[in-house]
């Protein structure tokens, strides 16, 4: 029996780190260690996926076919735009300079720490592991990122609070902390601002099997403690 055809992808280095290939073809892509870049990790057979459904889906056109038979773009597909969908209305603006100086003065500040960064993918985080608990104290994103664009629609600083759901699996030794962001102005700046989804799933795997989570946020310190009772 003849081996099945496979496809195979690239990332090139224009990747933006939005995660919209790995939310939507996680088994093809996914990021690379430090969050900067996505990677084509592994192919995919022939007709599993329309090639141009995983180009298409790359808002900076960093994906592409390198190896397998790219067929004709089909009529009326588009791809997604950075910059051309519709736009929520401009938010209240607080300072009256006009936003190209104040995007200037923002990208004079240098680059976002990756603490910021590890924030967004629900990667910031602590530990402490007593005889009886696990206590988790995560650090939810605090800012929104710099991008020329949320200067332009006038997003504030201060990121909106994600919706947040916290459960174990089924043997109760794995806990899934999962995290989306719901405000639909600061949301269109994901795929636009490096390293920004939309949304984040943090599995950690647990040495006991635990029976009960408790859940604290602090809204202000955008703080979310959670507390694992062992069994």
């Amino acid at each position: 029996m003849a081996d099945m055809p496979m496809e195979t992808y690239a990332v090139a280095e224009t990747c933006i780190a939005c995660d919209a290939c790995c939310n939507d073809f996680g088994d093809v892509f996914k990021m690379n260690a430090e969050h900067t870049l996505a990677i084509a990790y592994a192919p995919v057979a022939k007709g599993r996926y329309d090639p141009w459904d995983i180009i298409y889906d790359c808002p900076v056109d960093a994906i592409s076919l390198i190896k397998g038979e790219l067929p004709p773009p089909p009529e009326g597909k588009k791809k997604k735009s950075t910059e051309t969908a519709a736009v929520p209305e401009p938010g209240e603006v607080t300072d009256s300079r006009p936003w190209e100086v104040r995007w200037a003065e923002a990208q004079s500040k240098g680059e976002e720490g990756y603490w910021e960064r590890f924030k967004r993918y629900g990667e910031a985080y602590v530990l402490e592991e007593t005889p009886n608990q696990y206590r988790f104290r995560f650090e939810l994103p605090s800012r929104v990122p710099e991008h020329k664009m949320k200067y332009k629609w006038n997003l504030p600083d201060k990121m909106p609070d994600y919706k947040i759901d916290v459960k174990l699996n089924g043997d109760g030794k794995r806990i899934l902390v999962k995290g989306w962001l719901e405000d639909a102005r600061v949301k269109r700046l994901c795929g636009m601002a490096n390293s920004f989804p939309d949304r984040f799933l943090r599995e950690i795997d647990l040495s006991h099997q635990v029976k009960e989570i408790t859940t604290n946020y602090n809204p202000a310190e955008k703080i979310l403690d959670i507390i694992v009772n062992k069994q």
